[in-house]
């Protein structure tokens, strides 16, 4: 019987014929074990509970709303933030990478610069693109960068892979589409092609929290092990089959 790390490495490799198929199943905790040695202990918790093929680190240490930042010009405000921003995440990552790293995968969640910047914001972000996108762009690469940080310590503490979640190539986001190509996809590849240079198993999370897809070939070239998504796209509802 293969280990954990074993069992979910194993789906890189094409030619092996899969006889078991690897689950994880994901929530977040209630407030009072969203930090520290209590967000720790809670993971290894559902870990053991479920009996999930690998670890992945719920991230609840968002973007503070910065009030100042209400109309485009007005990104180049935002605030880099730096390593000591995400102190409890990062130790909430050393401390599953040293108690449960050698029996199964550690994926750290990581949200888009796009998803940040509407914390930052409350949302207003995507209006923010659609009123003039090339003063947004200041903020995205603060934001980018900031994100790089983190993701830079994440994989110096060890962690196997990132669990990178989108949005902003919803249907009901952008008419135009390119807007979503050109001010928010660069930014995604940033962080994805150095999660994929420097990490073995990495998945690509299209969420669709706040909204559904009609078109999934924007994200054909992101990089990346694994994609979860909907099976539903526009009117229809495609197969694993299709998906694959």
């Amino acid at each position: 019987m293969m280990d954990k790390r074993e069992m979910v490495l194993s789906l890189l490799d094409k030619a092996k014929k899969q006889e078991y198929i690897p689950a994880a199943f994901f929530l977040h905790f209630d407030e009072l074990y969203q930090r520290g040695q209590a967000a720790v202990d809670k993971h290894l918790e559902y870990f053991r509970h479920t009996g999930m093929a690998f670890v992945k680190i719920q991230y609840e240490n968002k973007f503070p709303v910065r009030p100042e930042i209400n109309r485009p010009e007005d990104w180049g405000k935002m605030p880099l933030y730096k390593r000591n921003f995400y102190e409890d995440p990062l130790n909430i990552v050393a401390g599953l990478v040293k108690r449960v790293k050698k029996e199964a995968l550690v994926i750290m969640t990581l949200y888009s610069p796009f998803m940040c910047a509407g914390h930052t914001t409350g949302g207003q972000i995507t209006e923010h693109i659609k009123e003039n996108p090339e003063k947004v762009k200041k903020g995205m690469e603060i934001i980018t960068e900031s994100l790089m940080i983190f993701v830079k310590e994440c994989i110096k503490l060890g962690i196997d892979g990132f669990y990178h979640s989108t949005q902003g190539g919803e249907s009901f986001r952008f008419t135009d589409s390119a807007l979503f190509k050109e001010y928010i996809k660069p930014y995604d590849l940033i962080l994805m092609e150095e999660i994929n240079r420097s990490c073995i198993f990495n998945i690509l999370h299209i969420c669709d929290y706040h909204g559904g897809y009609n078109d999934l070939t924007p994200f054909l070239d992101y990089p990346g092990q694994v994609v979860n998504c909907s099976l539903e796209l526009g009117a229809g509802k495609l197969t694993g089959k299709e998906m694959s």
